[in-house]
C-alpha cells in the first residue's frame, strides 16, 4: 500500500503531452477513415463492374443463333425389380 501512497495524483498532465495525444488520436482516426473509405470505394467499384458484366452476360445468353434448344427430357423414376431371393423362409 505504500507504493500507492507515494504517487502524487494532484500533478496535471503537461500541455505538450496533451497536444501529442490529441494529434496522435486525430492521425489514427484519419488513417482509419482513409483506409475504410478506400475499402468502400474498392468494394463499390467491383460491385458495379460485376453488375455490368452480369448484364452483358445475360444479354449474350438471350441471343441464340442456333434457334431455340429443346428442353431436356423429363426424368422419371423407375423402381428396380424386386427379387424375393433375399427373404429367408424359416
Amino acid at each position: 500500500m505504500r507504493n500507492y501512497q507515494s504517487i502524487n495524483f494532484s500533478s496535471q498532465i503537461p500541455l505538450k503531452t496533451k497536444i501529442i495525444l490529441a494529434l496522435g488520436t486525430i492521425l489514427i482516426l484519419g488513417l482509419l477513415s482513409f483506409f475504410a473509405f478506400t475499402f468502400f470505394l474498392i468494394t463499390l467499384v467491383s460491385g458495379i463492374v460485376l453488375f455490368i458484366f452480369n448484364l452483358f452476360n445475360k444479354a449474350r445468353e438471350t441471343l441464340n443463333p442456333g434457334g431455340p434448344s429443346a428442353p431436356p427430357p423429363p426424368r422419371t423414376y423407375q423402381r428396380p425389380p424386386r427379387s424375393d431371393d433375399d427373404i429367408i423362409d424359416v
